[in-house]
């Protein structure tokens, strides 16, 4: 059987699969969604609760992350299952082009007996880099999911000064709110939120739960505690300026103690760059050329006395 032909059997298996498997999975995100609808229809009230419970993990991770719509989960399986065939036919062709076998026949001529430490290197490496380039699209989500926390961290204080700020020169927490939007770009991670949060008490959503809601689209722990904060105050009834000024100083200094122990800890993560980039280096530079001899002696010694 010729190479070609083995690379084409190969190729329909996995689209085979490929198509099978986003086949079921369509076929379930529809039934949820349908499900969905319904229970929104039946229970409008506690809408919020039922849509948190009803959202499946993927698809609130991808949430999350920012990519709001309804098929990003499916679209992540589909380029996750996509990438994993690239790299497993990718693996393949560099097996049956032969470089595989050139590389080992240049390895064995390695001086030293380096070859048997250095075969599997490269009979494992095809399979690890199918294995990175299908955690690709997971590493972008994960990626984008960091960026809008550390985005929402940064914003949260100053938001929380202005709005207490505001609160105490006689606007409510919602006319401040609304005052806030005005001057922020509508890419900003948290001004999203908080018009969210603003359509839930349009819509006549009591404020406790619209706290809730605007706590889990972003699921970010300062955001949390300030959502806490702020229904609990109303429900003692305690000043709206005052919760806003202590919660933005408890965030503040939070972000203040994370600096200073990152800071801390500099010293000690950049033990492992040096020892594994930079040392060998200055080793290698000075004593490579005592090694490669080294080992052709003691490669022409073993094999004399054999």
């Amino acid at each position: 059987m010729s190479v070609s032909l083995r690379v084409t059997i190969v190729v329909a298996l996995w689209l085979g699969i490929i198509l099978v498997c986003y086949s079921v999975w369509r076929r379930y995100q529809r039934r949820g969604e349908a499900l969905d609808r319904l229970q929104r229809d039946v229970t409008r009230t506690e809408s919020s609760e039922v849509e948190e419970s009803q959202i499946s993990w993927l698809r609130r991770r991808m949430m999350l992350a920012g990519y709001s719509t309804p098929a990003a989960g499916t679209l992540l399986v589909a380029a996750t299952i996509l990438m994993l065939v690239s790299g497993i036919f990718c693996a393949l062709l560099f097996r049956w082009s032969g470089l595989q076998q050139v590389f080992l026949e240049g390895i064995e001529s390695v001086p030293g007996g380096l070859s048997g430490m250095l075969a599997p290197v490269v009979i494992v490496s095809p399979w690890l880099i199918a294995i990175i380039l299908a955690s690709l699209p997971i590493l972008v989500v994960r990626a984008s999911r960091r960026a809008r926390v550390l985005q929402v961290s940064r914003d949260l204080p100053l938001a929380m000064d202005l709005w207490a700020t505001l609160s105490e020169g006689g606007l409510g927490f919602d006319a401040a709110l609304d005052r806030w939007q005005r001057t922020q770009r509508p890419d900003r991670v948290l001004a999203s939120a908080c018009r969210g949060f603003q359509r839930d008490l349009l819509g006549g959503m009591r404020r406790s739960v619209a706290f809730r809601r605007l706590a889990g689209r972003l699921d970010v722990p300062p955001l949390t505690r300030f959502t806490a904060a702020m229904i609990q105050s109303e429900q003692m009834g305690a000043s709206v300026s005052e919760t806003l000024r202590l919660q933005a100083e408890d965030v503040r200094a939070e972000r203040r103690e994370k600096s200073m122990a990152f800071a801390q800890s500099l010293a000690t993560k950049r033990v492992i760059p040096l020892v594994v980039c930079f040392l060998p280096g200055l080793f290698v530079w000075p004593l490579g050329p005592f090694f490669t001899q080294l080992l052709r002696i003691v490669d022409s010694l073993t094999g004399g006395g054999g």
